[in-house]
């Protein structure tokens, strides 16, 4: 409140300056402040790279299976029975190395230049993958057709495909040592 009452009293004061002194010609001023002592904090990413991604030679996704009566496998109209199809899953967790400029400005009426501070963090990432059952080496139904794994082999090395390519695609990113 404070604010906004000082730039009504300059306006005033000006006002009365320029009756006083006979002036015919009036400038009225009209002022804003947004001079709460508020402070905002904000950054600005510098730089950033991906550390400790493992090798695609490491990786080991969980395997699960279930049951499933599937109809018509593999178009076969004859062939309704339970079936056992698996899925895969696999997470890579990795460090995210960041350089950034965190800038704090306060809007005071002194008008404080803002802080500037460079930092450097390291935060825990992880990337989830699931093996896609349209990959799947057999399939069930007529107009409704489903996919699945018939082998946990199969269902781990589409997941771990899947995992592989996405490592290759950050290899641009990687953090150089």
């Amino acid at each position: 409140m404070k604010t906004k009452i000082i730039p009504v009293m300059l306006v005033l004061a000006s006002c009365m300056i320029c009756f006083a002194q006979g002036n015919t010609n009036k400038t009225i001023i009209h002022g804003v402040s947004s001079a709460d002592g508020k402070s905002d904090v904000s950054e600005r990413i510098l730089e950033e790279c991906l550390q400790s991604l493992p090798k695609s030679s490491d990786l080991s996704p969980v395997v699960s299976s279930n049951t499933a009566f599937l109809k018509e496998i593999n178009d076969d109209p004859s062939r309704n029975e339970q079936v056992q199809t698996f899925s895969a899953s696999l997470d890579i967790n990795y460090m995210l190395y960041q350089k950034v400029l965190v800038i704090v400005a306060t809007s005071t009426v002194q008008g404080q230049e803002p802080v500037m501070k460079v930092m450097e963090k390291n935060l825990r990432q992880s990337k989830h993958f699931e093996s896609n059952s349209s990959n799947g080496d057999i399939f069930a139904g007529r107009s409704h057709r489903q996919y699945y794994f018939s082998s946990a082999d199969a269902a781990r090395n589409d997941v771990i495909r899947q995992a592989t390519a996405w490592l290759r695609q950050q290899a641009s990113v990687a953090c150089s040592k």
